[in-house]
């Protein structure tokens, strides 16, 4: 059978595996939009429709209860040093399953776990008030009687017993499965506990649940799928964004640091174009070197020109916010609570990129000329924008030259150097 090749181009074809070896280790092939073999795609599921409209109820309730937990969690990791790779690994590991599927309800590959963990967080939290308020009247027993004959082992006592029993009611809650009905029906836990313990199936249930939730989260994966991604996005970034603050620097007035401040503002104009692209690419093709094949960022900006101008438009305008932290260092306590609202910004964004490269990579013709060259020469003003507000961080933030070097369009949705600086 004679094999359909396009026109013979410098950029990725959607040729034979036969004709291009990178397109033979691709495991995203351009002719097809459907997933490699064996890959899963968890999340929310369809929306089932407005005829359905009870499911369709719930299908909301848990997709906006599974957001609000996902990115709690996502938050929490995101806010320790060097574990927030793993958060960075989530995300591009939501980018991935987009990109090969081309369905955005594909990006939330944590839906399924996440919602179920925030049941047990909140539950826990609920059944240790009164943990908390039994010490606290012990505490205060303990302080008011001291030196007296008037014992306060009664209240220990009780505060003891009353951690024994909380604390046995979430083990068993939790080893029954995490739901809410488990919260909420102790007796039932222990009868269908005892009845898993006779039966012999307890441990190999616990095991199930124990291998699926390892094989959502992933962590180790994730940790070195962030770590690969940061390493790729410092390789381009380097050098932009080293000459960007070069004239920043105190007593570098020369035109000299002037001329290499504004070589790095047009350095980063086709680095800002690439490199979403392209640490999408490097985490589908699962080699570090994708993240410096450009030839698969130019294919997704020729194929589909408009849909990489619009989302790259919104990620760029979503990542903005995110510098607002630096210009003012915020107490760590302050700093934690806008965490959440740096990953729920990030995330979208990340997602709307993997969408973009999976429409880019799926057509086989270059879009029209003028739709082409017209979405580039809009780029290019915009995306020297966003160099000349690079170079501009040093001067508004506390960071100083530093802060252009936390680029959170590509490294972590947190400026974890703050670590350091930040205010107590």
């Amino acid at each position: 059978m004679q094999q359909q090749t396009l026109p013979e181009s410098p950029e990725i074809t959607a040729a034979s595996p036969t004709v291009d070896s990178d397109q033979r280790e691709n495991p995203l092939r351009p002719e097809t939009t459907d997933p490699a073999p064996g890959f899963r795609t968890p999340g929310p599921g369809r929306f089932p429709g407005f005829w359905k409209p009870l499911k369709s109820l719930f299908w909301l309730v848990h997709v906006a209860f599974g957001t609000v937990c996902l990115v709690l969690i996502l938050a929490i990791l995101a806010a320790i040093p060097v574990v927030n790779l793993i958060t960075l690994g989530c995300l591009l590991d939501a980018q991935k399953r987009v990109a090969r599927t081309g369905r955005l309800r594909d990006g939330f590959p944590l839906m399924k776990f996440a919602p179920r963990l925030g049941v047990i967080c909140f539950f826990a939290l609920l059944f240790l008030i009164p943990v908390r308020i039994l010490a606290t009247q012990a505490n205060a027993a303990l302080i008011v009687r001291a030196g007296s004959e008037v014992s306060s082992d009664g209240r220990v006592n009780t505060l003891r017993v009353v951690q024994l029993l909380i604390a046995a009611h979430l083990i068993v809650a939790i080893g029954c499965g995490g739901s809410t009905a488990c919260f909420l029906r102790p007796l039932r836990n222990l009868r269908w506990l005892f009845r898993q313990l006779r039966t012999g199936q307890y441990l190999r249930q616990l095991d199930l649940w124990a291998g699926e939730a390892i094989a959502t989260l992933k962590p180790l994966d994730h940790f070195l799928l962030g770590l690969k991604a940061v390493a790729g996005a410092f390789c381009w970034l380097v050098i932009p964004t080293g000459l960007l603050v070069a004239y920043s620097a105190p007593g570098r007035v020369s035109p000299f640091f002037g001329l290499m401040s504004f070589l790095g503002g047009v350095v980063m104009i086709p680095v800002a174009a690439w490199l979403p692209l392209l640490q999408v690419h490097q985490t589908v093709t699962g080699r570090f070197s994708g993240i410096f094949q450009v030839r698969a960022a130019r294919r997704v900006i020729r194929q589909a020109p408009l849909t990489w101008m619009v989302t790259t438009i919104l990620m760029y305008v979503m990542t903005l916010p995110l510098y607002l932290a630096k210009v003012r260092l915020l107490p760590a306590d302050a700093f934690l609570v806008l965490t959440p609202i740096f990953v729920l910004l990030i995330y979208p964004a990340r997602v709307l990129v993997a969408w973009a490269y999976h429409r880019g990579m799926r057509f086989d013709q270059p879009a029209w000329f003028g739709l082409r060259w017209g979405a580039r020469l809009l780029m290019i003003p915009l995306l020297a924008t966003y160099a000349g507000f690079l170079f501009l961080t040093p001067t508004i933030s506390e960071l100083g030259k530093a802060a252009p070097l936390e680029n959170h369009a590509f490294l972590s949705p947190v400026p974890y150097a703050q670590w350091g600086t930040t205010k107590h």
